[in-house]
């Protein structure tokens, strides 16, 4: 699988047109494109390969449906001449063109909707020639138009990578205590702004403590989604907070766990955190709809986008990963209380 890089909803693009459209006007196109610019991983995600932006177009047409339009792949795509696709590191003025290719043979077909889904029109392009994604550098998109109208642009900035300070690097461990809440803490830049955590679990299955491990099982819990960053007292540095409660990973494990077979048992082996996140259009594209919906509790949101002569989303996003952290063993003392997972076979 190739890394994903677009593919914030459409219902986004609905909510964030503009009031200000001559419904009388000629017919016209407008640019619309998204994008999540995000390093690719070997280590983490060996098989993401390659990134992908999609650019598409919408019409103010007084003589025909929106539905009907959206239904005609050829309304909703330009001509494959019509557009040359960019990405520019601006440090260095590299830039690296994107191929069209057909989302749906990639991998990636289009969801069943509104829109027509064959074909599943993207711009793809894969590292070379010195061109990457990474933390920190600053990418503009540019797409050339052969009609002469002015190129689309828009700029993003690839967050920092994150750095978790709770749990202490000197003691990195996880402890889950019924109603109490445990906290992960992380530091990032101006650029991080939403994020998600994620924990992978991994559970050996013995037959008694010390023996050997019959089977390793890995779950992924989703544990805390749209986190946003701490305000900062020093320019440049923030933090950001999730909270989870002993309960709510107890009720996980419920979810995903039988009860073992007799004579086996259940130890912690670690956990893996990860937290993605980015970036600050998202969150300023949310902020102005909470703002306007708040005073005028009106279900039309003003337009946001940062993208120049169209509409949508060019942003960012960084992953990073802390493997390894261990369990605080209080934490089975608590879950022997607990009714949720009493029955699941867990020892020190």
């Amino acid at each position: 699988m190739k890394k994903l890089l677009f593919l914030l909803p459409f219902a986004f693009l609905l909510s964030a047109c503009s009031n200000d459209f001559d419904v009388i006007a000629p017919w016209k196109e407008i640019p619309v494109v998204y994008a999540i610019l995000s390093p690719l991983d070997p280590i983490l995600s060996p098989k993401d390969t390659a990134f992908y932006i999609r650019v598409e177009k919408a019409f103010v047409d007084p003589e025909r449906s929106a539905l009907e339009i959206a239904q005609i792949a050829d309304s909703l795509y330009y001509p494959v001449n019509a557009i040359t696709v960019w990405l520019e590191r601006t440090s260095d003025n590299n830039r690296l063109q994107l191929k069209r290719v057909d989302g749906a043979l990639e991998g990636y077909p289009r969801d069943a909707g509104v829109f027509a889904g064959q074909p599943n029109w993207l711009y793809k392009a894969k590292p070379a020639n010195g061109f990457s994604i990474d933390a920190t550098k600053t990418y503009r998109l540019i797409i050339e138009r052969a009609d002469g109208k002015p190129d689309v642009t828009a700029e993003t900035t690839v967050p920092k990578d994150f750095f978790v300070t709770t749990p202490s690097p000197s003691d990195q461990k996880l402890g889950f205590f019924g109603r109490l809440n445990t906290k992960i803490r992380w530091n990032t830049d101006e650029n991080g702004a939403f994020f998600n955590v994620t924990i992978v679990v991994h559970i050996n299955e013995k037959i008694e403590p010390n023996g050997a491990v019959l089977h390793t099982q890995t779950l992924v819990w989703e544990a805390v989604k749209n986190v946003e960053r701490d305000s900062s007292n020093t320019p440049g540095v923030y933090t950001a907070t999730a909270l989870m409660s002993g309960v709510s990973f107890y009720n996980f494990l419920a979810q995903n766990l039988q009860r073992p077979p007799a004579g086996r048992i259940r130890q912690f082996k670690n956990f893996d955190i990860i937290i993605e996140g980015g970036g600050k259009e998202i969150k300023e594209y949310l902020e102005t709809v909470r703002a306007n919906s708040g005073l005028t509790g009106a279900e039309t949101y003003p337009n946001y986008t940062n993208i120049s002569e169209g509409y949508g989303i060019f942003t960012a996003k960084n992953r990073s990963v802390l493997q390894g952290v261990g369990l605080r063993p209080l934490t089975i003392d608590s879950m022997d209380r607990s009714s949720i997972v009493d029955t699941l076979g867990f020892v020190k």
